[in-house]
């Protein structure tokens, strides 16, 4: 059966996997994961809440003297207790900052961004902070960075040390409003599970459109254009004159766009991180075929490469393509467990095929344990048949992205897509050559339901400004092939290959935070990376 393809989703995958992995079961309990030695932990348990909450740097504003665009809110607002803070909900400030919904019309329609400063924890911070934005387009970043990763992982909070952090959900995202998400979605997927309608199905989609039309929304402003111009007006509402801006999957995108219009904002941007990184002039889903097959190749050339992986896991390759055929010649009937907005649960019938097996492969390739862990799992899979993974990878489930955002922004960039990005890769495996290529129609359909104006073809202008490009070698959306490219285009650029990262290396290896945190004390500088080459590609075993 035809799955709802994968975007580049929420960050929320690799940090339920992280956070999980800090609440690890007995060493019996768990498979056993091997990597180099001299690697740092993917992730250390976090820390219990301090007696005290850390004092903020006496160089923050305070959020008094804000720009009067700024207006505070409870972090209750946007989720945060005590509790889930951990200790820093004193160096915290919440709100929301009224931008234009046009920047070329300031005195025109406006929205609300939703915007968490953290305030730095350490002593001397430097005074430009780190803007740290998600991918999707339309995943949350306040709910993944600062809700998730700020309080519990140690590089958030090492970066945090050295400088403020701001976090924006990025207009129709998260809490900021206009909500551009389609609450019609789930019903959608548990049609597509069940068989009753394709996923290039509109009707579901039409219907968000028609709700949020009725309700005000103008989709023409959801771009990346006007996206990059709310972080400038950000950093100049909350009194900064300079920031460094860090983005993720499509946030690697905006990043690119941030730096296009560091000439027409007072704010300064010193400097430029970012990871998985997109190509800003091809369409990432058109090669989905061609990259997702580049990471399973990676996968399993790395296991070939590691004697225990090799001999645990002999012909894994053959193995998993051997699964993908008969599964797609006998599918299995199953039952998937729905749990709605409402946390209420209902049953359906549904069938799991080669399609299935391919997109829990993708699915696991957002975080480093769960790619670490598909030798095995397809090993398994193989001898008895058990695919509890994949059913569980599959299943509909409520969504925190904003599926309109996303279709606005992607629909507005047609015209920049005109590099085919397949031609840096190789042909894809033929038992997934029909994803690009169908996520291609879907995406098109959805764009004929919105209509949005399209946006002048992208052309980098300003790429002068200090850049370090991460790229993991399983990353099956923005393969190692992207950065390179990417980094060939920018006057001062530092790529890093993370070997046996998946999509997202900073938050998944501390060698990556150790890289970044150089980086943001001396961008004109390449950082020293000889933490990489003792970094062995993880694998698991039973």
């Amino acid at each position: 059966m035809t799955r709802p393809m994968l975007r580049t989703l929420t960050l929320l995958v690799i940090l339920g996997g992280l956070l999980l992995s800090a609440c690890a079961a007995p060493t019996s309990q768990v498979p056993t994961t091997t990597e180099a030695p001299t690697e740092a932990p993917t992730m250390t348990p976090a820390p219990a809440a301090p007696t005290s909450a850390p004092t903020a740097a006496p160089t923050a504003a305070a959020s008094g003297t804000f720009g009067a665009a700024w207006e505070s809110v409870d972090c209750a607002t946007f989720g945060f207790t005590a509790a889930s803070a951990r200790g820093l909900l004193d160096v915290l400030d919440c709100g929301y900052v009224t931008a234009p919904q046009f920047h070329s019309q300031p005195d025109g329609p406006t929205i609300k961004l939703a915007v968490l400063r953290a305030r730095s924890t350490g002593a001397n911070p430097a005074p430009d902070p780190l803007f740290m934005e998600n991918g999707g387009p339309g995943s949350p970043t306040i709910g993944v960075f600062g809700l998730i990763a700020l309080p519990n992982l140690p590089e958030i909070q090492d970066i945090l040390a050295s400088r403020d952090m701001i976090f924006v959900d990025q207009r129709g995202s998260g809490n900021s409003q206009p909500s551009l998400m389609c609450t019609e979605r789930l019903d959608h997927d548990i049609a597509v599970a069940k068989g009753e309608i394709t996923n290039d199905d509109t009707a579901a989609f039409e219907a968000c459109r028609d709700r949020l039309a009725a309700a005000g929304v103008n989709f023409n402003a959801f771009n990346s254009v006007e996206n990059a111009a709310d972080m400038y007006l950000v950093a100049e509402t909350l009194g900064y004159e300079s920031f460094n801006f860090y983005g993720a999957s499509y946030g690697s995108l905006l990043a690119q766009y941030v730096m296009d219009q560091s000439a027409d904002h007072t704010a300064q941007l010193r400097s430029v991180i970012v990871d998985a990184v997109a190509i800003s002039n091809s369409d990432w889903n058109a090669a989905s075929s061609s990259s997702g097959s580049n990471a399973l190749r990676n996968l399993f050339a790395e296991c070939a490469q590691d004697e225990q992986c090799k001999s645990t896991y002999p012909d894994i390759e053959a193995t998993f393509l051997g699964l993908i055929d008969k599964l797609n010649q006998e599918p299995i009937t199953t039952t998937l467990t729905v749990t709605n907005a409402a946390g209420e649960e209902q049953a359906i019938q549904s069938t799991l095929d080669g399609n299935d097996l391919i997109l829990a492969t993708f699915v696991s390739f957002y975080n480093n344990k769960a790619a670490a862990s598909l030798p095995l799992l397809i090993s398994q899979s193989a001898k008895t048949g058990d695919l509890a993974w994949v059913a569980e990878a599959v299943t509909p489930a409520v969504s925190p992205d904003a599926e309109a955002m996303y279709a606005a922004v992607i629909c507005a960039r047609l015209d920049s897509a005109q590099f085919d990005a397949t031609t840096l890769l190789d042909p894809p495996y033929p038992q997934l050559a029909s994803f690009g290529p169908d996520e291609v129609v879907r995406i098109g359909r959805q764009c004929d339901v919105l209509s949005v104006e399209a946006e002048e073809p992208f052309v980098q202008d300003h790429p002068d400004t200090p850049t370090l490009l991460l790229n993991g070698t399983r990353d099956q959306v923005m393969p190692l092939a992207y950065g390179k490219r990417v980094a060939d285009s920018l006057t001062t650029a530092y790529p890093i290959t993370v070997p046996g990262s998946a999509h997202g290396s900073l938050l998944q290896n501390a060698c990556s935070s150790q890289i970044v945190l150089a980086f943001l004390a001396e961008p004109g500088q390449a950082p020293d990376t000889s933490c990489m080459a003792a970094r062995k590609p993880p694998f698991e075993y039973p």
